[in-house]
């Protein structure tokens, strides 16, 4: 019930919550390696996903996410993202950091986890493509067991004209 709600709050806010700004829509692929701990034991998957950042106002956005791992069960993950550019940066890249509610998915049920993080966007080129450098971790809470995520990742990101 729960998570469904979670699920209509998300998509509501999608549909009827975004104000109009100059920033542009991105979308992003990602990959890199997911360690889970805890609940009994410790395991290291590959993790493929998909982003999308949909600005709400200046440096702040709204990121829905789909992730899967190569962890056992086969976990996929759909969250939902808050992310914050900072504004001011000691790196010539800008820096982020971000935090939300995610609901994964395996072949045992269903789990809410939390995740927070930080990163970086690189710019090799004016070419308007950027590469997303990110660390993520937090809890997942299982039916009676917490497993424990930190997700290393890279990838592409596009900017969609407005």
């Amino acid at each position: 019930m729960i998570q469904r709600s979670l699920l209509l709050a998300l998509l509501f806010v999608l549909l009827f919550g975004i104000p109009a700004t100059a920033q542009p829509l991105s979308v992003d692929a990602k990959a890199g390696l997911s360690f889970f701990s805890g609940g009994g034991g410790s395991s290291t998957g590959f993790l493929l996903g998909g982003a999308l950042d949909i600005p709400m106002q200046e440096n702040l956005f709204i990121r829905p996410e789909f992730n899967l791992t190569t962890h056992g069960g086969t976990p996929i993950e759909i969250a939902a993202i808050l992310k914050y550019n900072l504004p001011t940066s000691p790196l010539s890249s800008p820096v982020y950091v971000d935090g939300g509610l995610g609901l994964w998915f395996d072949a045992g049920g269903s789990a809410l986890g939390l995740d927070f993080g930080c990163g970086t966007l690189l710019s090799p080129s004016e070419s308007g493509i950027q590469i997303p450098v990110e660390i993520r971790l937090g809890p997942i809470f299982e039916s009676g067991t917490t497993v424990f995520q930190i997700a290393c990742t890279s990838g592409i990101r596009f900017s969609l004209p407005n």
